[in-house]
């Protein structure tokens, strides 16, 4: 297949079309390894037989998209053979290498060869990458085959009808089915005694359904007990309905993460709670989602046990929980500010669309390919009414939306950027984005246009809501992407 590169209404296009290969004498070969990584490993790729023109070039592909759908690429800046290496994708999934020839003269390409797959699989909620467990690790449970605590202090004991599963491709996880599966693992503070001022609790979790109220893990009495006097991971339905982590003193004290818990079914996801002197915390994949101010630590040193799947009240998961590990301090996974309104992790920073605005002459000029994470860069100009305005169409994901005030006089180029999300976009749903307001809503396609029929399930549809006043310049961007 050859690909064409055009830019189309601000959004880069490419287009296939079957020619015959100049070829370079060898067969062209591609080999990855190794066969399983986690998000963001390295993984190598060496290739042999590539013809040698300058921009022949390599890229990252989950195994089933089609060539335009492309992740991470690198030129291969004439090299017949040699050996690159990647990021490993942040979103789990079978993926592949591709190779592509650029012949001398031509801005086509044709697909010449692929790799092996390889999977890139969930990370375990490991405390440290050589191995050792670091000091503030309270309790580590990997579940690989028992419920056992790396740290050796406090064992984890099986209830109901738990088991343990190891998915192909994926590290074990408890298997729960909502209805009295748990895992009992005591006073995780006690024997040694820890610090209660302040600690964190993250775990992975993929649930198959999400009952009003349920919980992940929670301190307090036994199962039955009716009494949580601790940490609270899970939902509430009377504090909210979304994803909370809450901490007891004389009464919950709430970081609300504001996603529904609708949105962990079905996909692997990871979550920390945390509290101490930054207040009380929740985090969700990576990104601070929630605060609450209060700054008191875990209430009562003598709380019965830890329930993982559960609580006292027997609000019961339904799902996988993968490595949990307790901490005795607040941890955080990234330097991004939080904010209330749905400008999270990113605010202060800029989209890679500004890393190329079109002051530099790309790409809003040119035929350069997006680079990743980009999946969209459009400008809109201002309407004097509402308007909807088509973007792309997507792979479902995770995504993060840019926009900014267009910079006057300059088409495409922005200097206020604000990030909202990361959005989870599902299959065979269209959305509608207003740049002004910074909210996504999933829309009927009728709403966008009375000619636009459902998206099939393999794509979600992205539209714009125009703003009345101000041009702006959108960037959408994997919402995972480093």
């Amino acid at each position: 297949m050859k690909i064409r590169r055009i830019l189309c209404a601000g959004t880069m296009v490419l287009l296939f079309f079957a020619v015959i290969s100049l070829g370079s004498g060898q067969l062209p070969t591609l080999s990855a390894s190794p066969s399983a990584v986690n998000p963001a490993d390295k993984i190598t790729v060496v290739y042999s037989g590539a013809p040698g023109f300058d921009t022949d070039w390599i890229a990252i592909y989950r195994i089933d998209a089609a060539n335009e759908r492309y992740g991470e690429w690198s030129y291969l800046r004439g090299e017949k053979s040699g050996t690159l290496t990647f990021a490993a994708p942040q979103e789990l999934g079978e993926y592949e290498f591709r190779m592509f020839e650029n012949w001398a003269g031509s801005s086509s390409y044709e697909e010449i060869a692929r790799s092996n797959t390889f999977s890139v699989v969930r990370r375990e909620a490991s405390p440290a990458a050589n191995g050792e467990i670091e000091e503030t690790v309270v309790a580590l449970y990997y579940f690989d085959g028992d419920a056992d605590d790396a740290t050796g202090q406090h064992p984890g004991e099986l209830f109901g009808n738990v088991s343990i599963v190891a998915e192909e491709g994926y590290a074990p996880a408890l298997k729960l089915d909502g209805s009295g599966d748990y895992v009992r693992v005591g006073n995780v503070h006690q024997n040694p005694t820890r610090d209660l001022k302040q600690g964190s609790i993250e775990m992975w979790v993929r649930l198959e359904s999400a009952p009003k109220d349920f919980v992940l893990a929670a301190s307090g009495r036994e199962y039955g007990g009716s009494y949580d006097d601790g940490f609270y991971l899970g939902t509430h339905s009377r504090y909210s309905k979304n994803l909370v982590f809450m901490i007891w003193a004389g009464g919950w004290k709430v970081a609300d993460s504001g996603i529904p818990p609708e949105d962990l079914i079905g996909e692997w996801r990871h979550v920390m709670g945390t509290w101490g002197p930054r207040g009380v915390e929740i985090w969700v994949d990576g990104i601070l989602k929630g605060t609450n101010p209060h700054t008191g630590g875990l209430p009562n040193p003598n709380y019965a046990t830890v329930l993982i799947g559960t609580d006292s009240w027997r609000s019961d998961t339904h799902g996988l929980i993968g490595s949990v590990v307790i901490w005795d301090d607040q941890r955080s996974l990234s330097d991004g500010d939080f904010d209330r309104s749905e400008e999270v992790g990113l605010v202060e920073g800029r989209p890679k669309c500004a890393d190329f605005d079109c002051r530099e002459g790309a790409p809003c000029q040119s035929l350069d390919l997006l680079p990743w994470p980009v999946v969209d860069y459009t400008d809109l100009g201002a309407s004097s009414t509402d308007r909807n305005t088509a973007g792309c169409l997507l792979d479902p994901g995770r995504y993060i939306i840019w926009s900014g005030k267009r910079v006057s006089g300059y088409i495409g180029v922005s200097d206020d950027w604000k990030a909202y999300g990361p959005f989870t976009l599902k299959g065979g749903t269209s959305y509608l984005f207003d740049v002004s307001a910074g909210t996504l809503k999933p829309v009927a396609p009728e709403e966008l246009n009375s000619m636009l029929k459902e998206v099939g399930l393999s794509q979600a549809r992205l539209w714009y809501k125009r703003s009345t006043a101000d041009p702006y310049v959108l960037c959408v961007e994997m919402g995972d992407a480093p």
